[in-house]
């Protein structure tokens, strides 16, 4: 399978978009934090079964590392700076400058 880019929307406070990894499909709600200037995720199953709340989209983490669900995707989601300066996203930023991969476990 090949590496998806989750299709994530600038400049949109409070949004829900859905996509599939490794063939299931996945909804996003995804939310920025003005008090704490960060960007957060829900990962819920296609019938909205909530499956982790509240992940952190930070570079330099495995998101949802340490998520222990089998129904979460097995995979790496990883946030990824494409100008190369190594900053969190801001408001502006994410889908843009910034952009979370998922990479399949059979890629990696």
């Amino acid at each position: 399978m090949a590496t998806v880019n989750l299709p994530l929307v600038p400049s949109v406070a409070n949004y829900r978009v859905g996509t599939s990894l490794d063939g299931t499909q996945y909804i996003l709600d995804v939310r920025w934090n003005g008090r704490a200037n960060a960007w957060s995720m829900d990962v819920l199953a296609a019938d909205q079964t909530p499956i982790r709340m509240g992940l952190k989209l930070v570079l330099g983490i495995i998101i949802g590392g340490r998520v222990v669900d089998p129904a979460f995707p097995t995979g790496l989601l990883i946030a990824i700076d494409t100008s190369g300066q190594n900053l969190d996203a801001g408001f502006d930023d994410m889908g843009t400058r910034v952009i979370v991969s998922y990479f399949p476990t059979a890629d990696l």
